[in-house]
């Protein structure tokens, strides 16, 4: 949505690169020469087509014959100006004649300019109202008392009842006697390593002090 209509520095409808209506910023005055040579260079073989260059972004919206071109203020995100051509391109065709007046009609200059005040601003109203809609409030969340009750044949599950949102988290599995019954066995395997391994190091610490005492193996000799 386009917060700041004031962004849009310019935007038109145009066939080839005759423009048929065309609406200009008051504090971007005399862009109609602008905007002319960027619409008689529409690149070729796209449908989308943006560029950025000295802090203005030129928008294309391209549906052969008609192009619906805009000039923005650089901080106006494409995201934004997009939609906004989009729903000027569906305003404008409503507009058109039935497919056979089509051919035969007199596209001139300027020639949608009358209706093209209402066009522009109903894409321009469409982004009130989405905001409007957006910033009312969510609907009451349901009374505290009300839960949802399982049911016998569901899946063994714990139903979370917030007032945001209704979770379901599995229950954790309780672990099985044999399952206990081997981590005992595993844990005395361990502490009985570390008893022996205790009584190694006991054993070399005394033998190194024996030798130490005793010279070397002189104790023995002697």
């Amino acid at each position: 949505m386009i917060s700041n209509p004031e962004l849009i520095h310019y935007a038109c409808i145009a066939r080839s690169d005759t423009i048929l209506a065309q609406h200009q910023s008051e504090k971007e005055p005399n862009m109609e020469a602008l905007a002319a040579q960027c619409v008689a260079q529409t690149p070729p073989n796209h449908s989308l087509f943006s560029h950025t260059v000295n802090s203005r972004t030129y928008t294309f919206l391209i549906d052969p014959p008609f192009v619906f071109f805009a000039i923005s203020h650089h901080t106006l995100l494409k995201s934004q100006t997009l939609p906004f051509l989009h729903r000027i391109r569906s305003s404008f065709r409503k507009t058109l004649p039935s497919s056979s007046d089509n051919v035969h009609h007199d596209f001139t200059p300027l020639s949608f300019q009358p209706q093209f005040h209402s066009i522009f601003n109903d894409a321009l109203s469409f982004d009130s109202k989405d905001r409007s809609l957006r910033s009312q409030p969510p609907l009451s969340s349901p009374p505290q008392g009300l839960k949802k009750k399982k049911r016998p044949s569901d899946a063994p599950a714990t139903l979370d009842v917030s007032d945001d949102a209704v979770s379901l988290s599995p229950l954790k599995p309780q672990p099985l006697p044999h399952d206990r019954h081997a981590k005992a066995k595993h844990v005395w395997k361990k502490h009985v390593w570390v008893l022996l391994l205790l009584d190694l190091f006991v054993c070399a610490v005394l033998f190194v002090i024996w030798l130490w005492v005793c010279s070397g193996f002189k104790c023995m000799t002697n």
